[in-house]
């Protein structure tokens, strides 16, 4: 006797063009899953790609637009009373965030079935660590949800250390899905530069790639390669975020050797920008008595299947990887002096005996599709506990 055909999974998220979001709901259909997703749009200044799932759309929102935000919130109610029976259909919640995760829960509430809810939660927000009332409140607000959560899905154990459990007291089942590099198929195999590093007169490359959103790492990378001249370039990729993006131009100056190259394709061009640098600038210090010291950046396992050694804060999540892994060096405070000084200071030998130890690790360890397997067969346990 065959088993039943699985259900589809309900899929909330807070903007269906987010690169995570993609990344889940694409590991999901891979691992065969059908996926219905209940997402917002939000309007950027970059190209809108249609949605390759089933898509119920909640609303349209807008950067720094938040009472838009909470209307467009408020009237998707009636779209999920709407959609009720389509929701009744899956098997599955997945939502990414606590407050789509309320949606999620009211959703569920009018499809009339007790089906799972699975929370992602990927980021520690300011707000969710402050001592005043609205962290409290909202602290709160996220214990109700985990309180009626199946599983909680989290990229770090920084979070559930520093956070899920002397914080929330969450005693719930937690897994562990790192930001580790997927799909990873056709990703071509790391190559060293012709020439080697710091050869010929070539400066040494540092590459920061993805979200940038740290300003203090954008004003230590400007001073280095004011310090530092011609031996020295800094190249950025990506997208300025979150508060960085009005004052990107100001923050990146006209020093011929710290330049922004735009953005790129995920995973297409990992290959191509990560074979460009000597070094992965990993720090992240937008947060840093918080979310900074706890995560796990993208970044971390791009660089590691490319084999580019790591530059990170040693006080932090990141900063302990790196040195278990064998992934570079790490810095404490003050950075600016102790990062002039190491390459003041660095030979490429030195460099070269790290950049052979990075290389020597199993593509394996950075990329994510064991990781989904799991999660996936995960879901499915869940589902056939209904």
């Amino acid at each position: 006797m065959t088993d039943p055909p699985l259900s589809p999974i309900a899929f909330f998220a807070h903007e269906r063009g987010d690169a995570r979001v993609i990344k889940r709901i694409t590991a999901l259909q891979n691992q065969g899953r059908e996926v219905i997703g209940f997402t917002f749009h939000r309007v950027r200044d970059k190209p809108d790609a249609a949605p390759t799932w089933e898509n119920v759309h909640l609303g349209t929102t807008y950067n720094r637009r938040y009472f838009q935000r909470l209307w467009v919130f408020a009237t998707c109610v009636g779209v999920l009373w709407v959609n009720r029976s389509r929701l009744r259909a899956c098997g599955v919640i997945y939502v990414v965030n606590t407050d789509n995760a309320t949606l999620a829960l009211l959703g569920r509430f009018f499809a009339g079935r007790a089906i799972p809810v699975v929370l992602e939660l990927a980021d520690i927000q300011p707000a969710m660590t402050g001592a005043g009332l609205v962290s409290r409140i909202l602290r709160r607000i996220e214990r109700f949800v985990l309180a009626r959560s199946e599983l909680l899905v989290t990229t770090s154990p920084g979070f559930v250390r520093e956070y899920f459990h002397p914080v929330q007291h969450h005693a719930g089942e937690i897994f562990l899905l790192e930001n580790k590099v997927y799909p990873s198929g056709r990703l071509p195999a790391a190559v060293v530069r012709d020439g080697g590093p710091a050869a010929c007169g070539r400066p040494w490359v540092v590459g920061c790639f993805g979200a940038l959103r740290c300003r203090r790492s954008l004003e230590l990378m400007h001073s280095l390669a004011e310090r530092l001249g011609d031996r020295i370039r800094i190249e950025l990729r990506g997208y300025p975020s979150g508060t960085l993006v009005e004052d990107f131009e100001m923050l990146l100056g006209s020093l011929p050797n710290y330049q922004f190259k735009g953005a790129y394709q995920y995973p297409d061009e990992l290959a191509q920008i990560y074979g460009s640098v000597d070094f992965n600038w990993t720090f992240d210090e937008s947060d840093p008595g918080g979310n900074s010291a706890w995560l796990l950046p993208n970044r971390i396992y791009e660089g590691g299947c490319f084999g580019v050694p790591a530059l990170g804060g040693s006080a932090t999540e990141t900063g302990r990887w790196i040195q278990q892994q064998g992934q570079g060096w790490t810095f404490q405070e003050p950075l600016e002096e102790n990062l002039i000084g190491f390459f003041e200071a660095l030979e490429v030998s030195g460099w070269e005996k790290v950049r052979q130890a990075c290389l020597a690790h199993p593509r394996s360890e950075f990329t994510g599709e064991a990781d989904y397997l799991r999660l996936s067969e995960r879901l499915t346990a869940l589902e056939k506990r209904l």
